[in-house]
């Protein structure tokens, strides 16, 4: 059995180096103007993307290009400049989804390994051979695919690799290709300019007719029902104070099907979110590379692969990150998405700071504050190694001075016992975390 590689966004060179550090085996970074998260994206230029690519190979680590955009005529020619100079520092695949630049690449670069986007939205067996046949050597599934449709196709199709999402935010479009953000405000999220309307809070309005002036806010709880199917339950909508959510889906998260993928022999496991936060990011890597490690584990000893083979510090580690609620997506079941909650605090902790380094003269870490803590508080040092508990003898704020407390935006230095220092590993990617209660 070959362990399934854990694939890990990277939306800047920085959110890269966490990946790696937190057990993520390669990256898949946007190209510049030519993804869908080409607004946000970290990579500004060929610089960067060489800088990416040359830290990656350093480390053993893969590179994946995200060049997933459907191009208009418009964008054709530069698109295609764009990818040539791009293909010169040697990424280890791109991702695409156009399949006339699919079929370009393989006349120009027939070398180049092409990993087909989850946007070309490939939903069964015979699709995915059509696409192996003309060279793709992987295929990133729709995420509207049930288990046993994923297993179906790679039972189908062996000699192709298969990637699939684990973790992460949910479209409510098939696969990504929504056009409401167009329709919203113009901007096509196809051609990497997405506003994610879906995921903005909506007010709802009693238009007063053609005698009055302007709109009657709406008051109360309500429903969408079918009209046209009256036995079908209503649709509740979610609404808080800051508005009313009904296109907001659960994030994804996958933690209890990894045993199922694993013995099911899919090739790359794909966390979701190149916009996230560092913290969020080493958490999530840190979870899966835990959970894929042990069910791995369990099948070369022969052992069985079920549920119970997911570590509990897998879920402790989600548990501490902020989401809109977890669901399985479409692995368990044919109505999977969930609009019931639109934002879930944590609820195993929080990070209070983020390690900027250490300075074992006066022994303590030098920290961003990212959440309110004090001396007391039940504090864990979080590093690549593990979580460590960790004692806080005192603070200093910014100026220097002695502190009660720490406040969020501000850097200062934590005062540790000196073995916490020592034997502390890639202290430039650690955070501390507080354990007693989810974020205030």
């Amino acid at each position: 059995m070959t362990k399934p590689e854990l694939l890990a966004p990277a939306g800047d060179l920085t959110r890269m180096k966490y990946a790696f550090a937190y057990g993520a085996d390669a990256v898949y970074a946007g190209q510049p103007a030519f993804s869908l998260r080409s607004r946000e994206n970290g990579f500004k230029n060929l610089d960067d993307l060489a800088e990416g690519i040359a830290y990656a190979h350093a480390r053993g680590k893969k590179f994946y290009l995200t060049s997933n955009v459907i191009a208009r005529n418009t964008k054709v020619e530069p698109f295609q400049k764009a990818l040539l100079a791009a293909l010169e520092l040697k990424p280890d695949a791109l991702i695409v989804a156009d399949a006339g630049f699919v079929g370009w690449l393989r006349k120009v670069s027939p070398e180049t390994e092409i990993h087909l986007s989850v946007q070309a939205n490939t939903t069964n067996y015979l699709t995915a051979q059509f696409w192996h046949d003309l060279g793709v050597r992987r295929i990133i599934l729709s995420r509207e695919l049930r288990l046993s449709e994923i297993l179906e196709i790679k039972e189908r199709v062996p000699g192709l690799e298969l990637e699939v999402f684990v973790h992460g935010a949910v479209c409510m479009a098939m696969s990504g290709r929504c056009m409401l953000s167009n329709w919203v405000t113009h901007r096509d999220a196809n051609q990497g300019a997405c506003d994610n309307s879906c995921r903005m809070p909506y007010r709802l309005y009693a238009n007063e007719g053609p005698q009055c002036d302007g709109y009657r806010e709406h008051e109360g709880n309500f429903s969408l029902q079918r009209t046209d199917r009256p036995e079908l339950d209503p649709v509740a909508l979610d609404e808080d104070t800051w508005g009313t959510y009904f296109m907001s889906s659960r994030d994804l998260c996958a933690l209890d099907v990894v045993p199922e993928l694993v013995r099911g022999g899919l090739d790359s496991f794909k966390i979701e979110g190149r916009t996230r936060s560092v913290y969020y990011l080493s958490q999530v890597v840190r979870a899966y590379r835990m959970a894929i490690d042990a069910c791995a584990s369990a099948l070369r000893a022969d052992g069985p692969c079920t549920v119970d083979c997911v570590p509990a510090e897998s879920r402790r580690a989600i548990s501490c990150v902020d989401g809109r609620g977890f669901m399985p997506g479409f692995l368990r079941g044919p109505l999977p998405q969930n609009y019931e909650s639109t934002h879930v605090n944590a609820e195993g902790g929080c990070v209070c700071a983020q390690v900027l380094g250490c300075d074992m003269q006066a022994g303590g870490f030098r920290v961003n504050v990212k959440n309110p803590f004090s001396p007391g508080d039940s504090i864990e040092l979080m590093t690549p190694s593990g979580m460590h508990p960790c004692e806080v003898k005192g603070m200093l704020n910014f100026r220097g001075e002695h502190a009660d407390r720490l406040n969020p935006g501000t850097e200062g230095l934590v005062l540790v016992p000196d073995d916490v220092l020592q034997n502390t590993e890639n202290a430039e990617f650690a955070f501390l975390v507080r354990m007693d209660t989810a974020k205030s």
